[in-house]
Formats: C-alpha cells, structure tokens, sequence
C-alpha cells in the first residue's frame, strides 16, 4: 500500500542550523535508509493560505508497506532503541506528523 508520511515541524528559537543539519544530514536520510522508503524531501513554507499553524517546514516521505500500524510501530521501536538519532533542535510542541494511505485515483492533467 502507497503511503505518504507528513511532518510539519519547526526548529528551537537560536538552533537552527544546528535543526537543518540534523534533519538533513540524520533524520531524513536514516529514516530512508532504515525502512526502504522511496525517498523523502523537505519544503521550506512560502506563503500562509489559511489556519495558524507555526511549523515553518514540511518533508514528505514517500513508502510502500502492507501494514501502516506494523510501519509505525517499527519506527517507535527504532527510535526508543536509540537507532535513531535524535534532536532536540527541533520544537516538539509544535510539531505534527501523520501517515496518510492512498485514498483515491491520482489526477493528472488531460
């Protein structure tokens, strides 16, 4: 089952580079490497259309798996075990993540 993993986040007030370097150097490419996702990507907020939320980033991470709960659970297993690299650079009251299934045929133009 395709599967898109969303997080919204936002890094500490002052540690910022210390949160990019984490997330782009740590977070994204463990996270890849260790589930065999397809890949995964950060954006950078351009514009506010609607809502208040304060999270400044969004990656995407883009998987395959039959079970999304087993998929989950594995990641909190992986992370409570410490193979995982953690930060604190990131502002964990703010931050949402979400595991969306495929809900719906693509739209394409034509």
């Amino acid at each position: 089952m395709k599967m898109k993993l969303v997080a919204l986040t936002r890094p500490q007030p002052g540690r910022e580079a210390e949160y990019h370097e984490w997330y782009d150097t740590k977070h994204l490419p463990e996270l890849v490497n260790k589930f065999g996702m397809a890949g995964a990507q950060r954006y950078k907020l351009a514009a506010r259309l609607m809502g208040n939320d304060p999270n400044e980033y969004l990656a995407i991470y883009d998987l395959d798996a039959d079970d999304p709960m087993a998929f989950l659970g594995a990641v909190g297993a992986a992370s409570q075990s410490g193979e995982l690299t953690q930060s604190d650079a990131q502002d964990f009251g703010t931050c949402y993540t979400a595991l969306f299934t495929e809900h719906g045929e693509r739209v394409v133009p034509g």
